[in-house]
């Protein structure tokens, strides 16, 4: 039994369990097979450290490519929190790349600052993205940037600019104008 037994006989507490599975970042995203690697198992193959990663919290390692030594843990978790990923879903309702209308509920949380180049996991550096958009981003030369009203400016390889505002929630607050008196008869 993991854990230890509370004095008197109550009830066990248990530790959550850890798994740690190295995944190389082209391996978690699809872009490569190259295997990952189960602590105190070995190597196993890419679609395997794909699931293992998915349901997991994920800790930002920077290694040497050339030894493959450890240099820095990260000290920010890179995977948002639940609750972090229900606010972001419900704050963005749909992708936020502009024309795009795929539900948040069905796209991926993406870092705007990648976590790599010092980006946060937070709500102000997380928005939905599709798969598609996301991969755009991060292989097409795209750039994004989150302005503080949440507007998304996303910048093309050529330079142009796209704007997506932040999407509308609830009850406008606007006052509304009353529409122009019905004429008292009518020709037709």
């Amino acid at each position: 039994m993991l854990g230890r037994v509370a004095s008197g006989g109550g009830t066990p507490r248990r530790r959550p369990i850890s798994v740690h599975v190295t995944v190389p970042f082209a391996t978690a995203i699809g872009l490569s097979d190259e295997p990952g690697e189960l602590d105190g198992y070995g190597p196993v193959p890419a679609h395997v450290a794909r699931t293992l990663a998915a349901e997991g919290v994920w800790t930002w390692l920077r290694t040497d490519p050339g030894t493959r030594q450890l240099l820095d843990h990260g000290r920010t978790k890179y995977r948002p929190t639940t609750a972090l990923a229900a606010f972001i879903t419900a704050r963005d309702r749909t992708c936020r790349a502009p024309g795009c209308h795929r539900t948040a509920r069905s796209c991926d949380l993406d870092h705007v600052i990648p976590f790599a180049a010092g980006g946060t996991t937070s709500a102000a550096n997380l928005q939905a993205v599709c798969t598609t958009h996301h991969l755009l981003k991060h292989h097409g030369h795209w750039t994004v940037h989150r302005q503080p009203d949440g507007t998304t400016r996303w910048t093309s390889p050529t330079g142009h600019h796209y704007r997506r505002p932040p999407e509308a929630r609830g009850p406008s607050t606007e006052p509304q104008l009353e529409p122009p008196p019905e004429p008292e008869s009518s020709p037709f």
